[in-house]
């Protein structure tokens, strides 16, 4: 006689949990807040909370809370990948317009709409700066060109029957530059790729582990398209 689940026989596995972003709330003139994340939708800008990591080797500028990139990434962003990625989309950010990397160190550019990325850092002496500035070379001993990052929006791995995964999520990044397919925001010409090991925080900035950040990410206009 066959087993019948539930009576007796053996259990069906649990249902994967699924993430639900924090509620969203209204705030005047346009602006929300998810969670940690301030969205201003008439500027086209969100900014997030988080700390720096301490970490001697980078492939990614920030991580999710508790992701598991953290000792790579220069800062954890009090946030998840499925809060930040809707953040995003609210200030104008689309997905159609993307092409994300297809494999990790891919020499292809990553392509999406472009944004810029601040980190405001606190303490007695506070500072804002481009993020392009933590990414330090060691061999050219020179921080990542100043330029727009671009959003790609991450990459959904399908798998029938198991349930689609969401990389951002399951690797617990966000912004990246070494052109992963994971991050939600990567950055075009990128830096360090298949150059394991030469790219870290960068030590002119005086940071130190646990400091307190905040990070901006602002939409801005796309270039047009060349006439022919």
């Amino acid at each position: 006689m066959a087993e019948t689940p539930g009576i007796g026989g053996p259990q069906p596995p649990p249902a994967p949990a699924t993430k639900i972003p924090p509620p969203i709330e209204k705030l005047p003139d346009g602006r929300f807040r998810m969670g940690q994340i301030l969205i201003d939708t008439t500027a086209k800008e969100i900014s997030v909370t988080g700390r720096l990591n301490q970490v001697s080797v980078l492939e990614f500028i920030a991580n999710t809370r508790n992701g598991m990139k953290a000792y790579e990434s220069a800062m954890t962003l009090d946030t998840d990948a499925i809060s930040f990625n809707a953040a995003l989309l609210l200030i104008g950010l689309d997905r159609a317009h993307s092409q994300a990397p297809t494999q990790h160190f891919d020499p292809a550019q990553p392509k999406g709409d472009p944004v810029e990325i601040w980190v405001e850092v606190g303490g007695p002496a506070p500072k804002r700066f481009r993020a392009e500035q933590l990414v330090y070379d060691k061999v050219t001993k020179e921080a990542l060109a100043d330029g727009p990052w671009v959003y790609t929006g991450s990459t959904f791995i399908r798998n029938p029957p198991a349930p689609d995964r969401y990389l951002a999520e399951s690797d617990g990044v966000l912004i990246g530059f070494v052109h992963s397919p994971a991050p939600i925001i990567e950055h075009p010409k990128g830096a360090g790729i298949r150059q394991y090991g030469n790219v870290v925080l960068n030590p002119t900035l005086g940071l130190v582990p646990l400091m307190p950040v905040t990070l901006l990410i602002k939409a801005i206009d796309r270039a047009p398209a060349r006439q022919p």
